[in-house]
């Protein structure tokens, strides 16, 4: 259990530094909240991938900030963060089997909700790199692309 005193320590040596990381770890929770909760609010998505979002994000963006500051760490960082995250959206795809009639497609689910995870992750990482206001533009016009089209976008 932590004590009063080390919380007060602790708060004590925070730096500027520091306030910089927990704001960037703040708006990626947030980013992530806004994309997931898009997708659960639309009905595209369970609520326990509200969650996959939001830790999607945060994780994203905190590999990358403990990668420090030099350009060759961070890009390694970045690069370990895209493919998990494939791996992760991959796990999202599902694949029906063929129908029995000849020459129909199978049919697959997921590519958005993949695709949303992706991004997600792709956010995580801008907020830890870059300036807020790319961050914004990013996550608005997401949610603007996530908001159109229907559930059913059968032929």
């Amino acid at each position: 259990m932590l004590s009063p005193d080390f919380l007060s320590t602790a708060l004590s040596h925070t730096t500027d530094l520091d306030l910089d990381a927990l704001w960037r770890m703040g708006a990626a929770v947030a980013c992530g909240s806004a994309v997931g909760f898009n997708r659960f609010r639309t009905g595209r998505d369970h609520p326990h991938r509200l969650r996959v979002h939001v830790l999607v994000g945060l994780s994203a963006c905190l590999l990358v900030l403990a990668a420090g500051d030099g350009l060759d760490s961070r890009s390694r960082a970045i690069q370990g963060v895209a493919t998990g995250v494939g791996f992760l959206g991959a796990g999202e795809i599902l694949q029906e089997p063929r129908s029995r009639k000849r020459g129909e497609p199978a049919h697959v689910r997921g590519l958005t909700s993949a695709a949303s995870i992706w991004f997600t992750a792709a956010l995580g990482v801008t907020v830890a790199t870059s300036t807020p206001s790319i961050v914004l533009i990013a996550l608005v016009l997401a949610l603007i692309v996530l908001s159109f089209g229907g559930q059913n976008n059968t032929r």
